[in-house]
């Protein structure tokens, strides 16, 4: 009886197995700020806020069956920076994308901002995904060139990373794309399209 278990349990294994697809991608998107935490606060809207909706949206436009989108949060919650790299790495990602947005002490700087790390382990390989993202967003958006960084979350993470500041929310013209449902939604299209 337990050599029937033993054979049972070997077969159940070797079929689960046989349905995991080894070219499923996952990537993970990390949610900048929450809880407490509300990031940039411009005319009441919170940089907590705008970033979580936009990757929703980026999440829901998924229909690949060999892509994984993974949020670091789902909902207003505080999660620390040490907190976010142990998760990213425990899921052993193809990519990462950090979301924020930016705010300024005048109201003329304005645009994306793509920032990598050269001391995360895949460096070039984030730089290649971060110019993708650049020249997908640069149809639609202003963006300036891909800048170094050693921001936590991109140097630690055991995967490419990529963060990218969606825009200014102290210039008019991003903060009303910003707090725009369209806006949002074209945001979000034009990322996932770098992920699909």
């Amino acid at each position: 009886m337990r050599h029937l278990m033993k054979i049972l349990g070997l077969l159940l294994i070797t079929i689960s197995l046989s349905f995991t697809n080894p070219d499923k991608k996952t990537v993970i998107i990390d949610v900048g700020h929450g809880g407490h935490d509300a990031g940039n606060t411009v005319n009441g809207m919170t940089e907590k806020e705008i970033v979580l909706s936009i990757a929703k949206k980026i999440k829901e436009l998924n229909t690949n069956e060999d892509l994984e989108i993974i949020l670091t949060r789902n909902t207003d919650q505080f999660i620390s920076l040490e907190d976010r790299v142990k998760f990213i790495n425990s899921l052993d990602a193809d990519l990462m994308i950090s979301l924020h947005s930016n705010a300024h002490q005048t109201s003329t700087p304005g645009g994306h901002q793509i920032f990598v790390s050269n001391e995360n382990k895949m460096s070039e390989r984030s730089s290649a995904v971060a110019e993708s993202i650049k020249n997908l967003l640069s149809t639609n958006y202003s963006v300036s060139d891909i800048k170094n960084a050693n921001f936590l979350v991109l140097k630690n993470s055991n995967c490419p990373a990529v963060m990218i500041e969606l825009g200014f929310l102290t210039n008019e013209n991003d903060r009303e794309i910003l707090n725009s449902e369209a806006g949002q939604d074209q945001i979000a299209r034009t990322i996932y399209q770098a992920l699909d």
